[in-house]
């Protein structure tokens, strides 16, 4: 018979607490909140430094030697590819026997060096106020890779893991999942990711900073990469790649280098350039266009049309 008054007392107590529920709490202390956020931002924001701080020092150290970066490969692949594998530690053990003569080539070392000396350069690149200010590294970076390019031509067998490492975006690299760099690189629209890339690299890294400034040096680059590109063509021995190269290719980087003539204050030799280049090469694709360019930078600008004298209204 008491179950009819417990009954009471818990419906009772539950509108009490709905109603409790339905009240406001007392207003906060608005500055004390606001300490609160601002520290916890504080704390967030040292955590992030010390994280990034950790990733260039782990990656500046493989990048020391050869046999540290390969090392360092390796334990990469270990995390990637084989973590949560049943048989984890047997294919492991077997992709090591398979890869040990790989790993102390120097084609793979050099490619595995210029690869985390590139991520280098893009976790700090992300970091700048001043990307100019990285304009030596990046050239530097780019001598390094281009002086590499007979040894890993000459590389026999050709070896697509060594030519992935440079060919691949650094965000897909084995490093980047690893390490978990997303986050840390800079946007593929203002930085090239492909470590091999000099033509990329030369635009993005290094032509587009210098448009920003109007370096005089902007124009030298577009002879450095006609340089490269005409090596290796030498290289290959091919014909057919030298006449193209001849024919479209650096007419092509000629004219474009040209226009950056402009934005460095050199119009006169800019136009110069650009008129050669119609004489000499009247069946190149870009032709038409080339024409456009240069019509429209002599056209004489439209004089002001003086405003018509008012009416005469009187009688």
């Amino acid at each position: 018979m008491k179950f009819p008054r417990l009954v009471g007392v818990f419906v009772f107590l539950s509108i009490s607490l709905l109603r409790a529920q339905q009240q406001d709490v007392a207003p906060p202390n608005v500055d004390s909140i606001i300490k609160e956020i601002e520290a916890l931002e504080l704390k967030q924001k040292q955590g992030k430094i010390s994280e990034r701080n950790a990733l260039l020092g782990a990656i500046q150290s493989a990048a020391a030697s050869g046999p540290a970066a390969a090392n360092f490969y390796t334990q990469a692949v270990e995390e990637v590819n084989f973590k949560g594998k049943k048989d984890k530690v047997e294919a492991f053990i077997g992709w090591k026997k398979s890869h040990s003569d790989l790993l102390r080539t120097k084609e793979m070392q050099t490619a595995l060096l210029l690869h985390l000396k590139y991520l280098l350069l893009a976790l700090q690149r992300k970091e700048l106020e001043k990307p100019e200010t990285q304009l030596p590294a990046v050239m530097a970076y780019l001598n390094e890779l281009i002086a590499c390019d007979d040894l890993f031509a000459d590389q026999k067998p050709p070896n697509d893991e060594t030519r992935n490492l440079l060919a691949q975006p650094l965000n897909q690299s084995v490093f980047a999942q690893w390490l978990r760099l997303g986050e840390w690189l800079p946007d593929d629209k203002t930085w090239e990711g492909r470590p091999g890339n000099i033509s990329g690299i030369l635009e993005k890294n290094v032509r587009s900073v210098m448009r920003d400034t109007k370096d005089p040096q902007l124009i030298q680059t577009w002879d450095l990469e006609m340089k490269v590109e005409a090596a290796r063509i030498t290289t290959g021995r091919s014909d057919h790649q030298a006449d193209q190269f001849n024919a479209v290719n650096r007419p092509r980087l000629q004219f474009k280098q040209a226009q950056d003539m402009i934005i460095v204050g050199q119009p006169n030799r800019a136009l110069a350039q650009m008129i050669t280049l119609v004489r000499t090469s009247p069946s190149h694709p870009d032709f038409a266009t080339w024409v456009a360019k240069i019509r429209e930078l002599v056209k004489p600008a439209s004089p002001q049309t003086s405003p018509s004298p008012a009416p005469d209204t009187a009688p």
